[in-house]
């Protein structure tokens, strides 16, 4: 997907939704079919990317997962992802297919 990787933002109450591929991150691995990586997608962050966050953008449509640290999981205002970063769509019926 060819999308800008600025003005991204975090989905808030999303703690409880669970995926048939076993976690979020299984399900960025299996959609996006690359490795974890070590570190979290946020421009600037540098952490471990410890979590699959729900996120989105105005400019693309539904939620999408990326590799966060759970610092920048809580953030409130808008971030940029680091270039390259794979956005899949957070649809828990695509883990299926």
């Amino acid at each position: 997907m060819d999308v800008s990787g600025e003005n991204w933002g975090n989905k808030v109450g999303t703690t409880e939704r669970d995926c048939s591929c076993g976690s979020w991150m299984n399900h960025w691995v299996k959609m996006t079919g690359k490795a974890w990586p070590m570190a979290c997608s946020v421009e600037g962050c540098d952490e471990k990317a410890t979590l699959g966050a729900h996120v989105y953008h105005a400019n693309v449509e539904g939620e999408r997962i990326v590799p966060m640290c759970a610092g920048c999981n809580k953030k409130g205002e808008k971030f940029n992802l680091k270039g390259g970063t794979s956005v899949p769509s957070a649809r828990r019926d695509e883990c299926a297919r």
